[in-house]
């Protein structure tokens, strides 16, 4: 009982200090007040996509071949003998031609009856086999027919990419081993492995006949990629007060050490009230797509404008490492899965108050993301990524613990569940529909770091960063956007998004849900290589915003961006 008295001590000292202070300061909302935790939440938001990407074209629709007919020859079928095939059973192509037994057919169905197992064995992937009638004396009814799988010959590989040969062979080596059937999912997958790995700029194969009867040899050739790839972009995506208007910086040297391994930097910043930095470093582990990293990232920050009287500020380092693998890489459809591990040490400092607030996070995540193309109307993109996170927080100083064992109760270990989908959808030649939706699930009452928002120009773009955030929530978005020329795209756009600000409120007088809606329209935009973006959204509903004052909520809300790759 005694420790529960001494907390709550602590806890109502520590709220009066704070509410003494904030008392001389004409700032919005105690609620809302910037952590180190929020920036870092914020900063990790990436804006979106400025371009519609490449779209599949619709296939046009072809008729069957027609079945060449002949009255010349009829034979009366009692066996298909057939040979050549390995990968394949006998049994398996022999149903396909089970209903031709005992009809009396000619030589056009007969090259019919091949054409089947050929598109048998492609539809398998199989896309070089080829099967065919050889010159035969039919006797009571038996069809000989042979199968040439089309195994690998020789490879060769040609590699002016910053990879070392060793490690570009080993790509295709691994897909396309010598002497095994050529499967054209197997090698296309090597090929986009390899385009994927920094430091190769494109990788085409080409095959030719084999010194053996129904072998390809197989050559490979690997373009180079550039040394490395940089960006320098300004925005207005700032929090008010940490600054709105930023400057971000972006280099990676690809396979520096020839690995197909990159090193990146970001640096951000928005003058003397907020500074970020990122450096990684990943590799791949082996030649299966597996590719492993670190990375470690610092934020400092100091509150200006309403805040400034509090003499606000904090920092946020976070230490991590993690892997992803492809489990299908191919031109159509795509499947990762990531596994992440995070260390994050957060600190708040109010010199007004002479209260500093230490936490520490350790977080385990695990994913999955996934795109597929298709055909569907005019044709579309789709993608999803789901992750679920399990975390510990430890609040590292005192009074700050009491307060969250009053209150929020965050302390402690959690669970969180995020899932995001998007679709591009062709509606004709320049037009496009682009729907977006973002989730979140909490366990309990989650860390600033860990919580999920509304406002921004990644959210409800009627709303300033950092208004409507909580522990659950999600997130949808509807915008039409017309190709007016190869440099410019318009566009219309519906926002809406609700969260519960704590999953388990601990005040039952306040209000523990927002809703926020918006509507605007925007252009995106390329001038040589740079890409631009801006946009105007008014509020539909959710109200006047809160994290901000009545004189900060702009009605519209205006996002510009600016992005220079080099």
């Amino acid at each position: 009982m005694s420790r529960l008295v001494r907390n709550g001590a602590l806890a109502a000292c520590a709220l009066a200090l704070t509410e003494s202070a904030w008392a001389q300061v004409a700032a919005p909302n105690l609620q809302n007040f910037p952590n180190a935790g929020q920036i870092l939440r914020e900063l990790q938001q990436s804006p979106p996509e400025s371009q519609t990407p490449t779209l599949p074209q619709q296939p046009p629709e072809t008729a069957a071949p027609p079945v060449r007919r002949t009255r010349d020859i009829q034979i009366v079928i009692t066996e298909f003998r057939i040979s050549g095939n390995a990968v394949i059973p006998t049994d398996e192509l022999q149903a396909l031609l089970f209903d031709l037994r005992g009809k009396r057919v000619g030589i056009g169905e007969l090259n019919e009856a091949a054409e089947r197992v050929t598109r048998y064995y492609h539809e398998r992937g199989y896309t070089v086999a080829q099967a065919y009638l050889p010159a035969q004396d039919v006797k009571e009814g038996k069809i000989t027919l042979i199968v040439l799988e089309g195994k690998i010959g020789k490879r060769e590989i040609r590699n002016s990419s910053r990879l070392s040969d060793e490690r570009a062979a080993a790509y295709i080596a691994s897909r396309a081993p010598a002497g095994e059937v050529i499967r054209g999912r197997e090698v296309d997958r090597g090929l986009l492995l390899l385009q994927d790995t920094p430091g190769v700029g494109a990788a085409r194969a080409t095959l030719a006949p084999g010194a053996d009867v129904g072998s390809s040899d197989l050559l490979v050739e690997v373009e180079p990629g550039a040394a490395y790839a940089g960006s320098a972009s300004v925005d207005n995506f700032g929090n008010r007060y940490t600054g709105q208007y930023r400057a971000t910086g972006a280099l990676q040297i690809n396979s520096p050490l020839r690995l197909g391994d990159a090193l990146a930097a970001t640096v951000l910043t928005s003058g003397r009230d907020l500074g970020y930095g990122r450096l990684s470093y990943q590799a791949p582990i082996g030649a299966d797509g597996l590719r492993v990293g670190a990375a470690y990232a610092a934020t400092r920050y100091r509150l200006g404008r309403e805040y400034a009287p509090l003499d606000a500020h904090g920092t946020a380092n976070s230490v991590s490492v993690f892997g992803s693998y492809p489990l299908i890489r191919s031109q159509a459809a795509n499947l990762y899965a990531s596994a992440g591990l995070e260390q994050r040490r957060l600190e708040d400092v109010v010199d007004a108050t002479s209260t500093s607030t230490r936490k520490r996070l350790r977080v385990t995540t695990l994913g999955l993301a996934g795109s597929a193309q298709d055909s569907l109307g005019g044709g579309g993109i789709s993608n999803v990524d789901a992750s679920l996170a399990s975390g510990q927080l430890d609040i590292e100083s005192p009074v700050a613990l009491a307060i969250d064992a009053v209150s929020t109760r965050a302390q402690g270990t959690y669970a969180r569940l995020s899932f995001n989908a998007s679709r591009v959808q062709r509606l004709a030649d320049r037009d496009f529909l682009w729907l977006t939706f973002a989730s979140q699930w909490a366990s309990k009452n989650l860390d600033s770091s860990e919580k999920f928002t509304l406002g921004g120009p990644t959210g409800v773009r009627a709303y300033p960063v950092g208004e409507g955030i909580g522990d659950t929530g999600y997130l949808a978005s509807i915008e039409w956007r017309r190709r007016l020329n190869d440099t410019l795209q318009s566009a219309l756009f519906y926002d809406l998004g609700s969260v519960r600000i704590n999953r388990e409120p601990f005040d039952a007088n306040a209000n523990n849900s927002r809703k926020l809606g918006g509507i605007g329209f925007g252009f995106y935009g390329m001038a040589a290589t740079a890409d631009w973006r801006a946009s105007l959204a008014w509020r539909t509903s959710g109200g006047a915003p809160t994290s901000v004052p009545a004189s900060g909520g702009r009605t519209p809300q205006l996002w510009l961006r600016a992005n220079l790759p080099f």
